[in-house]
């Protein structure tokens, strides 16, 4: 078996719009992004999954992109995100995978540019 320091990421992209209003920068204005997102689990989650993974990478892909890219993806974050931030971003996805995941969702990161992020970490 294998120990449960074991974690697998998956990787998604994705378009989205918003501006933070009140800010005092450039962002203040209706901008787009490039995003990405890495979602990480670390613990046998699955009833009857393989022996030896953790998630079936594709399991883990259907779930991801139904709950958080469908919502995101080519969408104004602002409708449902009031201040949406990198942070706010990483929170409200959190939000919505511990639901599917629970305890072995391990690490939530998003991408706001090629160099810049925001993570969560259980």
């Amino acid at each position: 078996m294998i120990p449960n320091s074991i974690t697998v990421t998956k990787r998604f992209e994705f378009e989205y719009a918003h501006m933070l209003p009140g800010y005092d920068g450039k962002c203040k204005n209706l901008h787009g992004h490039h995003g990405v997102l890495e979602v990480e689990i670390g613990q046998f989650l699955i009833n009857g999954t393989y022996e030896g993974m953790v998630i079936d990478f594709s399991d883990l892909k259907r779930i991801v992109e139904k709950y958080v890219i469908d919502k995101f993806d080519h969408h104004y974050l602002n409708d449902f995100i009031p201040i949406p931030t990198a942070e706010n971003m990483t929170l409200k996805i959190v939000e919505e995978l511990q639901i599917h995941f629970g305890k072995a969702l391990k690490r939530v990161r998003v991408y706001e540019t090629p160099d810049s992020y925001a993570e969560w970490r259980a």
